[in-house]
């Protein structure tokens, strides 16, 4: 199952920097915006739209643990939460939720 997973982010993921305390490295994952109800949300032509929040889906041998921040098309984001994800005993991949930060939106 985790070959799998590493086929589909090195197929369709984009290129995220996961930035630690001795150095940034890059990664394949799928980073995109959440689509949630909540305040703050801005009014578009397309609808409503989120400010500011992205989820990310990336590789197992990549902790989150010690990320500071993460970095996307030259943009910083904080990470709100995380976890990692099994299935039969094998870690498959990393969730998180990150938000851009405040300076840079």
């Amino acid at each position: 199952m985790r070959e799998l997973w590493e086929k589909v982010l090195e197929e369709y993921g984009q290129e995220v920097a996961l930035v630690r305390e001795d150095g940034r490295r890059a990664v394949r994952a799928l980073f995109q915006p959440v689509e949630e109800k909540r305040e703050g949300e801005l009014p578009s032509p397309l609808g409503r739209a989120p400010v500011g929040r992205y989820l990310y889906l990336g590789p197992a041998g990549e902790d989150l643990e010690d990320v500071r921040e993460m970095e996307w098309e030259g943009r910083g984001f904080r990470i709100l939460r995380y976890r990692e994800y099994w299935v039969g005993g094998e870690k498959i991949y990393w969730w998180a939720v990150a938000e851009e930060r405040e300076a840079e939106r």
